[in-house]
């Protein structure tokens, strides 16, 4: 199998990961409510599911740098499979919280070293658009198994199904070649061991430097998913209030994922192929201020429609820009897997932070109506750095 083979079995394998995720997520909230968690509560647990794990991406990242990819991936996907089969029981919060860790950090090292092994391949837009809108696949096809097999078997099989596919992802990843891991390249490259080790020293120095632009991209990734991880809690509770049905959720999933599919590539790759990363980045959070003024209107269908539609345009531009400019702005080949992990770390963080006040937020205010008072503020920020990063940008 030649590496561009490869490679495509990797944007498979994404594709299926994708889809198993969202069998269970548009479900997921209402299902935690029905329990008789609190907004807060389902907030907390969906944090902890999206974010512990790229809490921990910093420590994956030098892992995978040092091992490789492939173990790392098979035991991300052994342990996802392990932590989800919590949702088939009647739990605890605090069993809930840390099985939801356990399959948090499950899907951010098989992620990591994934995408670790496809943009060795290739730094470029056009492979961080295909990787995105396999995600996106997955996410357009996941939802609706999911709703079937929910009518069909309920949703503690659902879950089940779910740590099947888990499984036997991880045994096609036994089963494929990745390349050897970071550093024993980088090692060989520079003939010794302690050489490879310095080159590494002196590339997070400047990674990290004054003049770097590399602080400011972690900022926005920050703010990024943490606006993100409202997603999770305003499509499903507003798509209840609107359509009046627990599976309208999974439409607008489908819908999130059809949009981006479909435009993602035209706009990114030729659309705009020549336009600067940095200003597709200004679109796309110009865009989340649309989405959560939405939110501001009277509650309804139309409202979370809107909401959707404006929240997929700043995904689809945003998601991977952030992901090309983090392999573009790292300065030695060993460092790739670093620094996907520390703005893993940042997401995960952003991600937990997010989904919790968000709860809290919809809790106080009765409502998604206060979602907006708690991130425009952020988007307001995050516009501002991307004009700060943009003076900066030279130093890429």
């Amino acid at each position: 199998m030649t590496s561009e083979d490869r490679g495509y079995s990797l944007l498979i394998a994404v594709v299926v990961t994708g889809m198993t995720t969202y069998m269970l997520y548009p479900l997921l909230t209402v299902q935690l409510l029905k329990l008789g968690f609190s907004a807060a509560d389902a907030g907390l647990i969906l944090g902890v599911l999206s974010g512990v794990g790229p809490l921990c991406s910093s420590l994956c990242g030098t892992v995978t740098s040092k091992i490789g990819a492939k173990p790392v991936a098979v035991a991300g996907l052994a342990l996802r499979a392990c932590g989800l089969a919590v949702f088939a029981t009647n739990a605890t919060l605090p069993m809930y919280l840390l099985c939801s860790a356990a399959a948090s950090l499950g899907s951010s090292s098989a992620s990591l070293a994934v995408k670790t092994e496809l943009m060795r391949r290739a730094t470029s837009r056009r492979m961080v658009t295909l990787r995105s809108m396999a995600v996106n696949s997955g996410a357009l096809v996941g939802p609706a198994i999911g709703a079937g097999l929910f009518a069909l078997l309920g949703f503690r099989r659902l879950v089940l199904v779910s740590i099947a596919l888990y499984a036997l992802l991880a045994l096609l990843m036994i089963l494929l070649r990745f390349s050897p891991p970071e550093d024993e390249q980088a090692n060989v490259a520079s003939e010794d061991v302690s050489a490879g080790r310095d080159e590494r020293e002196q590339g997070w120095k400047k990674l990290f430097s004054r003049d770097s632009a590399f602080p400011i991209l972690l900022a926005l990734t920050f703010i990024y998913w943490t606006v993100y991880a409202q997603w999770s809690l305003v499509v499903p509770i507003g798509s209840y209030a609107g359509f009046h049905t627990q599976t309208a959720s999974n439409a607008i999933y489908m819908g999130n994922a059809v949009f981006i599919l479909i435009l993602q590539y035209p706009l990114l790759v030729h659309a705009l192929g020549k336009v600067k990363d940095t200003t597709i980045l200004l679109l796309g959070f110009a865009s989340f201020v649309v989405a959560f003024g939405a939110l501001l209107a009277p509650s309804g269908a139309p409202q979370i429609v809107a909401f959707a539609v404006a929240f997929s345009l700043s995904e689809l531009l945003i998601s991977p820009t952030l992901d090309l400019l983090t392999g573009r702005i790292r300065v030695a080949g060993s460092m790739l897997s670093r620094a996907y992990g520390w703005t893993g770390t940042f997401s995960g963080v952003a991600s937990l932070v997010g989904s919790w006040l968000g709860g809290c937020l919809i809790d106080v205010c009765r409502g998604i109506s206060g979602v907006p008072l708690f991130c425009l503020p952020l988007v307001a920020c995050a516009l501002l750095l991307i004009v700060l990063f943009k003076k900066k940008e030279p130093s890429l």
